[in-house]
């Protein structure tokens, strides 16, 4: 026993030797991951009996994702956040790069006739999320570098780049677009950008998705129509906003019957699901609708966490998001520039934005929107990809424990252009 505990103390003294950063941030990727490999294995009962695969097998595959999802993690961490100033614009770049390939239809990967990004051996590469913490990141380096005092600098340097981004996300998602566009504007906002370009912003927004629009009604009969994410978003926002009643039902044919019950079938299942979890749940591994539930693994997987485990887990699961992005406002708000600060701030909402509007689709407050619950839901590159913006929110972290240990330190901090009392966060 004294060696187990000499180990233990060994193991422990280098963790918090190597492993710096906000301990509440690691807390959560911690518990997420949990119950990422707890959630998805029991979700997968409809999966497994429609792939012929055991449920164990795809345990085991999300197992690999997580810990390719730990390894991102701890790469994003290790690496200094005065690189990720350095390369903000190329990764930016990159980022456009992918968006456009989309529109290479042999290297399109589609699923029900939507895209989910590009088709590579053996798995598909999810482009939007790249997109989505690449805009960030380019936001906060031009926000840092330039000097925004007329309209001008403003459309060049910070509105276009946005625009670019957020019409290339319309080729596959309607919803991620829109999102984009939303934490875009929230960023502009606290980093103070005049009132009346905002207001100017907005106003062009809906001009610009107004256009986008008009190009699908009159592409809508084609084979391949321009912006044909419109015609789902149409459907799922009419669907929540009429949903069929027994007056309706009675006067459609059959064939319209099938259909409407197929269009609404996850997001009935889901309320059943979230209705019989209850307060304290069914317990793991009893639920019903996973069998029922297609998607309950990856974009219903908050209202089968609440039937196993209870709206009380449920509520925890969102608090953990909620502390996520307080905790990221917090270190924003010790960050020294511009980058650091609008870095983790930006992450940091994309993240717990995205949570939200996942557990809104499930409890039914919004349209379905075809968004995964970031660490969470079952893996793929967006799980690998959330993952390194948690590192990169752990490596300002760290930066800024480094700076704040300086301060007691005879010796001043060094910077990246070898002067001194400069600070990269």
């Amino acid at each position: 026993m004294n060696t187990v505990k000499t180990y233990a103390e060994k193991a422990s003294c280098w963790i918090n030797r190597s492993i710096k950063g906000d301990k509440v941030v690691w807390i959560i990727v911690f518990l997420l991951s949990m119950f990422s490999l707890a959630a998805v294995y029991s979700a997968s009962s409809y999966r497994a009996m429609h792939s012929d695969v055991n449920k164990i097998v795809i345990f085991l595959d999300q197992l690999v994702f997580v810990l390719a999802g730990w390894a991102a993690l701890l790469v994003c961490y290790f690496i200094h956040p005065k690189y990720y100033r350095k390369f903000s614009f190329l990764v930016y770049g990159i980022s456009i790069v992918l968006l456009l390939l989309l529109f290479v239809d042999p290297l399109t990967a589609r699923q029900n006739g939507a895209i989910r990004g590009l088709k590579l051996p053996g798995f598909t590469f999810q482009v939007f999320e790249v997109a989505k913490a690449a805009i960030i990141i380019y936001l906060a380096r031009a926000m840092e570098i330039f000097e925004i005092k007329k309209f001008k600098d403003y459309l060049l340097k910070l509105l276009f780049p946005i625009a670019l981004t957020c019409v290339l996300l319309l080729r596959g998602s309607f919803s991620s677009a829109v999102f984009t566009a939303m934490i875009c504007l929230v960023i502009l906002w606290i980093n103070k950008i005049n009132w009346r370009y905002l207001a100017l912003t907005i106003a062009g927004g809906i001009a610009v998705l107004g256009i986008c629009y008009g190009l699908y009604k009159l592409t809508e009969n084609n084979e391949q129509p321009l912006f044909e994410r419109f015609e789902t978003a149409e459907s799922r926002i009419d669907s929540f906003l009429h949903p069929a009643d027994e007056e309706v039902a009675i006067k459609m044919t059959e064939e319209e019957k099938q259909a409407a019950i197929d269009a609404e079938r996850q997001s009935e299942n889901a309320k059943i699901a979230i209705h019989e979890g209850g307060i304290i749940g069914k317990g793991p591994g009893k639920s019903t609708q996973r069998y029922t539930l297609s998607m309950a693994f990856s974009d219903f997987i908050y209202a089968f966490i609440i039937e196993e485990y209870g709206s009380i887990v449920g509520i925890f699961v969102m608090f953990l998001y909620i502390w996520l992005f307080a905790r990221c406002a917090r270190l924003a708000a010790k960050c020294k520039t511009t980058f650091a600060g609008t870095t983790v701030f930006g992450l940091g909402l994309l993240t717990t934005f995205q949570a939200l509007m996942h557990i809104y689709v499930n409890i039914r407050m919004i349209p379905i929107t075809g968004h995964t619950l970031p660490l969470v839901s079952h893996g793929g590159t967006a799980f690998i990809i959330f993952s390194g913006i948690f590192g990169v929110i752990l490596s300002v972290s760290k930066s800024i424990q480094e700076i704040d240990l300086s301060k007691v330190d005879p010796e001043p901090a060094i910077t990246e252009k070898g002067g001194k009392n400069e600070s990269d966060n």
